[in-house]
């Protein structure tokens, strides 16, 4: 149980999952060097560093910041058979150390997907996720203190994408959609039962290219996200984990705001998520110093929108968040991400949350 593990017994074996993951992630870059170019696809979502090689394609992402580290390593291989066939992989390793409890998590997920056209995937998968949450204090919330020591989550997920745009990097036209979800059923593996419905939408348009052709402005590009979750409980299962909930707020939510901040809050104001999750993020876009940095570096201003709820009652009261930012495209060897760095201002403070925020990411949520 996890009362008997000790964050100093598990955070060196954390330190080398993480060291491995990084690890694969660099030799598959170095292995893509050599190997033949990537088959043809459908464009899939960008990722921190993303690597193709033969019919195989190896992304990874992370959130590393002073309280979380997390990182995923994704893997996915096309074309089987000479078929619209293809598999999908994802393993995920992460520690959270707060003021009310230590949390560690570690999981994976396997899939199979069918190519229904160039640009639309479908696919199935199966999740186990663990959950370690330890050291909980004795003033914690209840949603924290009821699901302390090891639970697992096993879920069932089906999930439809359409990605028409021009470039999985830095988009200038096109649209990604994608609909999806997701059955976690304790017999499955897990110890939760609840189901998931998220969908995500973002479309791309640079409405000057024609008219305004050798000026400043023929490269401004217009980007409009949207994204919904809902999730609910249900049998045996009084309410969803807190860590399975959606939080909202920071670099790739709201951002101009803390992390998770725009989140429910229960005892004391300690953040417990929510079962709703509702953001839109518009974008404008332009490349500069163009003929130097060939349209791999760019500036962007922002206007973000979100929060999450526990109930549909509970819908409104938005937060808000605007600032200007860098994206730069990184292409090294056949390893390919987006570095972003985003200054926020909170256009709507609350209590302690920051009056504005400066955000460096890898990768793009949209």
């Amino acid at each position: 149980m996890c009362a008997k593990i000790g964050p100093d017994e598990y955070l060196p074996m954390k330190r080398l999952l993480i060291l491995l993951i990084f690890g694969l992630v660099w030799l598959a870059g170095s292995a893509a060097s050599q190997a033949q170019e990537p088959a043809a696809g459908s464009v899939q979502q960008t990722s921190a560093v993303e690597s193709s090689f033969g019919k195989a394609k190896v992304s990874g992402s992370g959130d590393l910041s002073s309280d979380t580290q997390e990182l995923t390593l994704r893997l996915q291989v096309r074309n089987l058979f000479d078929s619209p066939l293809f598999l999908a992989g994802r393993g995920r390793v992460g520690q959270q150390r707060l003021i009310h409890y230590d949390l560690h998590r570690w999981g994976w997920e396997v899939g199979a997907g069918w190519a229904l056209n160039p640009t639309t995937d479908l696919l199935a998968t199966y999740r186990l996720d663990n959950t370690s949450l330890f050291n909980v204090s004795p003033d914690a919330d209840p949603a924290y203190r009821d699901v302390a020591g090891l639970s697992n989550v096993g879920a069932l997920g089906l999930g439809l994408q359409n990605d028409k745009r021009d470039d999985p990097h830095y988009a200038t036209t096109g649209h990604r959609a994608k609909l999806s979800g997701e059955l976690a059923v304790r017999g499955w593996g897990g110890d939760y039962n609840f189901g998931r419905l998220e969908s995500d939408f973002a479309t791309y348009t640079t409405p000057f290219r024609e008219r305004a052709a050798g000026t400043l402005w023929e490269d401004l590009t217009f980007v409009e996200h949207l994204r919904l979750g809902w999730m609910e409980n249900f049998g045996s299962t009084d309410e969803v984990p807190f860590f399975e909930r959606y939080f909202v707020g920071g670099a790739s939510t709201v951002r101009g705001h803390r992390g998770d901040w725009l989140s429910t809050r229960d005892v004391d104001d300690q953040f417990v998520g929510g079962e709703i999750e509702m953001i839109n993020n518009v974008e404008a876009r332009l490349p500069i110093f163009k003929g130097t940095f060939h349209r791999r570096l760019s500036t962007a201003a922002f206007f973000d929108v979100g929060r999450a709820y526990r109930r549909f009652s509970d819908v409104g009261d938005f937060g808000y968040g605007a600032g200007m930012g860098l994206r730069y495209v990184v292409h090294f060897w056949e390893i390919h991400g987006v570095l972003r760095a985003d200054f926020g201002v909170n256009l709507n403070r609350e209590d302690d949350d920051s009056s504005s925020r400066f955000h460096i990411t890898f990768g793009s949520p949209f």
